[in-house]
């Protein structure tokens, strides 16, 4: 339980980032330089389609990508223990703590293949298909300098584990045209996954563990054409997610495991579509059983944990329009309107003085980071021949971030403007090369856009702990596209 400190915290200048601050030993406060998250990631692709006829076809790819990376951090006073470097005896004093560096590390393998088989003829549309991929990912730990290190060596290795998640699935798309208006479809998957994990985290926890499941995901569904240019559809989806690692490895382990979400969304919705105008509609209603949801709890480190709610839903309508205002100018929007809820939800406080949790039912609530309205807008100008400039605003609603509705735990809504220039041409050795400009938060919003909170009862009241994540200010970027 984080109660190593008793501080209270008070509200303070949310754009304040304290990455890579520490102090000197005259008190000084600096900040480290190469307090990096440095990752990267090589893909490489084999794609194959053929046509047996005019009404068959078969499509298949193999993929493969390579991540590795770390990101860097100086800490003061940690105990040496945490890192598995023994202590250290100097005379007759024994150093215990030491201010150190590490890089947490990820280096990991993904890979596998997909296909599908097309078949179309007449009032049949049918796809079989599936895939399967392996993700091997090694989780690690190094401390690259300590100010005491004793016999311990540089790049010492402090933790090592590694998930395993071996991903099979087939499906079957099956689309009939029953009248010359109505069209009926189905989609059926079976996936199965094995997930194993194994080592130790850097809490020195065994996270060694082993899960399996066999999902069966239907979906069904009508489009009604009204005339050639005006829809209606209508469909119905089960479908099942297993928990990531993050979820297996921070769950307090004498406590709930994590399992799997099932939703079952229905949608109802409307398109149109003109040489000059565009609309369409879209209403749904998700229901969950078991989602992951944060509720304040934590784990036997410390940390932060998702567990499964039993009843929680989404519902909300979805439009979209676009317009061809002249030959040279194109706008499309969006907006949703939506309500986002946990049903007889249970809030987790940590109490310093007990060293246990109190427990809030506070029924009906907000589901974390879900705003009720979104909207964006995007201006298309293209003046002169190859040249594109596009005006993207979006708006987010304010939004609660954790799931007691309360406003003193709330992201502020915010209004972002980005502005792009593209310019296109072509070349005797590539088909297309695109030279790209982006201004982004073109009028510098003051924004976050993610945080987190504790909360915590010390000496008979309650307390919260939050951080904020400010957003750049206006920025610029600079790409080329070569398209061969």
């Amino acid at each position: 339980m984080p109660g190593m400190v008793f501080l209270r915290t008070v509200e303070t200048n949310r754009t304040y980032n304290p990455s890579g601050e520490y102090t000197d030993e005259n008190g000084k406060t600096n900040y480290y330089k190469n307090q990096v998250d440095d990752f990267q990631q090589d893909h490489f692709q084999l794609h194959f389609t053929h046509s047996f006829n005019r009404n068959l076809n078969v499509n298949a790819s193999l993929h493969y990508t390579h991540g590795a990376g770390y990101y860097e951090n100086y800490k003061e006073d940690e105990d040496l223990a945490d890192y598995q470097i023994p202590l250290i005896q100097v005379g007759n004093e024994t150093i215990e703590i030491s201010d150190v560096i590490n890089r947490k590390w990820l280096d990991n393998d993904f890979y596998g293949m997909i296909y599908s088989f097309n078949y179309k003829k007449k009032k049949t549309d049918f796809t079989f298909g599936g895939g399967t991929s392996i993700y091997d990912g090694d989780h690690f730990g190094k401390v690259i300098w300590a100010q005491f290190l004793g016999n311990a060596k540089p790049n010492h290795d402090w933790y090592r584990g590694n998930g395993l998640k071996k991903d099979f699935n087939i499906f079957a798309k099956y689309n009939y045209s029953l009248t010359d208006k109505l069209n009926l479809f189905a989609d059926l998957q079976y996936r199965n996954i094995n997930y194993k994990i194994s080592g130790i985290d850097d809490d020195l926890r065994d996270i060694s563990q082993e899960h399996k499941f066999n999902f069966f995901n239907p979906k069904f569904g009508a489009f009604y054409q009204i005339q050639q240019n005006q829809e209606f559809y209508l469909s119905l989806a089960i479908a099942n997610r297993e928990p990531n690692r993050d979820n297996y490895v921070d769950a307090d382990p004498t406590g709930k495991q994590p399992t799997h979400e099932t939703l079952h969304d229905w949608e109802l919705g409307y398109n149109y579509k003109s040489s000059v105008f565009s609309f369409s509609a879209n209403y749904y209603y998700m229901n969950y059983k078991n989602q992951l949801v944060l509720t304040g709890e934590i784990n036997d480190v410390g940390a932060p944990i998702m567990v499964n709610v039993d009843k929680s839903f989404r519902t909300g309508l979805e439009l979209q329009a676009g317009v061809k205002i002249t030959p040279k100018i194109q706008w499309n929007g969006n907006i949703t309107f939506s309500v986002n809820k946990v049903k007889d939800f249970t809030e987790y406080i940590d109490n310093w003085d007990t060293w246990g949790q109190e427990t809030y039912e506070l029924g009906t609530t907000d589901l974390a980071f879900s705003p009720n309205f979104i909207g964006n807008s995007r201006f298309v100008f293209s003046p002169v021949n190859n040249l594109e400039l596009s005006l993207t605003s979006s708006f987010v609603g304010k939004q609660f971030i954790d799931n007691t509705s309360d406003n003193n735990r709330m992201l502020d809504s915010y209004f972002v403007n980005n502005l792009t220039a593209d310019y296109t041409f072509s070349t005797k050795l590539f088909e297309e090369i695109t030279f790209r400009l982006m201004v982004n938060n073109l009028f510098n919003e003051v924004y976050e856009s993610n945080a987190w909170v504790y909360s915590y009862i010390y000496e008979g009241e309650r307390y919260k702990m939050d951080g904020y994540f400010p957003q750049a200010g206006t920025n610029f970027m600079f790409g080329i596209d070569f398209r061969f």
